[in-house]
């Protein structure tokens, strides 16, 4: 309510057990020259939250300093998740448009929960240990088949070839996904069965991001396994097919599985960069030649990106 002091300047007020109280919520106004006012108690007196840093985004262009306190808070960890080495507070500020002081207010207040820690010789702040808490509780809830089957029946939609999903057990592949084109004639993937890791597109995406000594073993134990494929690789091959898998970041296969069909196929990545499944598509040999996989190739990388980006994948981040 607004009322005139003792003095007969105007001032917000507030009554409380039969007595009326000035607020702080004017700009030409003070609690000082407030309660100089002769009748006003010396009370302390709470500043009006609507009149200082908004809780929630601002719409009308106001700077940085007068957003939301935890906006800010999420500015200054993302500033530090983005810098490899630990940034100072001075280029905190400037990338995320905040005062000194308001960095380094924030900083305390983080380090005091575990989300930052400050180096003792440097001075200067990291990430703390309960951001990969946080980074795993959220890496748990996350569900490969939910934020696979989106990107994957859009592929699909896009391509008119079947798309599949293929993750690495042990020394096995396992192909877990399948959205299939809706055509007379189409590929599919033998979804739920164990398959041997030394053939197929697929296989060599998983064996590229594995040591030169896990391959070793890979081949020594080929020949125990029941399937066999249509064209097997040699040893030599298949260390070749691995490094161009490396070089170019993707495998083809050309009836090694199947006799007549090929394979094209991508590593998708979780919030860390390590490999966490395999998209593929795949089709007769007559619709998928080379010319049109280097066509879809651009789009089964962007259907893989799309998957990564949900389990938390950051480019730039840990890994290839």
């Amino acid at each position: 309510m607004r009322r005139r002091l003792p003095c007969g300047s105007p001032c917000d007020v507030s009554r409380f057990a039969g007595q009326w109280y000035p607020t702080w919520d004017t700009a030409d106004q003070s609690w000082t020259a407030a309660r100089a006012c002769q009748g006003v108690p010396d009370i302390p007196c709470h500043r009006a939250r609507s009149a200082r840093v908004p809780l929630s985004p601002s719409s009308d262009g106001s700077p940085p300093e007068e957003r939301g306190l935890l906006r800010r808070a999420v500015a200054v960890l993302d500033s530090l998740a983005d810098d490899a080495a630990t940034p100072s507070v001075r280029a905190i500020a400037e990338r995320t448009g905040l005062s000194k002081s308001a960095v380094q207010r924030i900083l305390v207040e983080l380090e005091s929960v575990d989300l930052a820690v400050q180096d003792p010789a440097s001075r200067r702040y990291r990430l703390g240990p309960r951001t990969l808490a946080l980074g795993a509780a959220y890496q748990r809830g996350l569900s490969l088949h939910a934020a696979a089957v989106g990107p994957m029946t859009e592929l699909v939609a896009e391509v008119s070839e079947t798309v599949g999903l293929s993750v690495g057990r042990a020394d096995r592949m396992i192909h877990v996904e399948q959205v299939e084109a809706q055509r007379r004639l189409s590929a599919r993937f033998d979804v739920g069965r164990p398959l041997p890791l030394w053939f197929g597109a697929p296989a060599r995406v998983l064996l590229a991001e594995r040591s030169d000594d896990d391959i070793s073993r890979v081949l020594e134990v080929r020949e125990l396994t029941d399937i066999e494929p249509a064209d097997p690789p040699t040893a030599a091959e298949l260390r070749r097919q691995v490094d161009d898998v490396r070089r170019t970041g993707h495998a083809r296969a050309f009836g090694e599985t199947i006799e007549g069909v090929h394979t094209l196929s991508v590593p998708v990545r979780d919030a860390l960069g390590d490999l966490a499944a395999v998209l593929s598509i795949t089709a007769p040999s007559d619709r998928l030649p080379v010319e049109r996989m280097d066509e879809l190739l651009p789009r089964l990388r962007d259907a893989a990106a799309r998957i990564s980006a949900s389990l938390g994948h950051r480019v730039g981040a840990v890994g290839p």
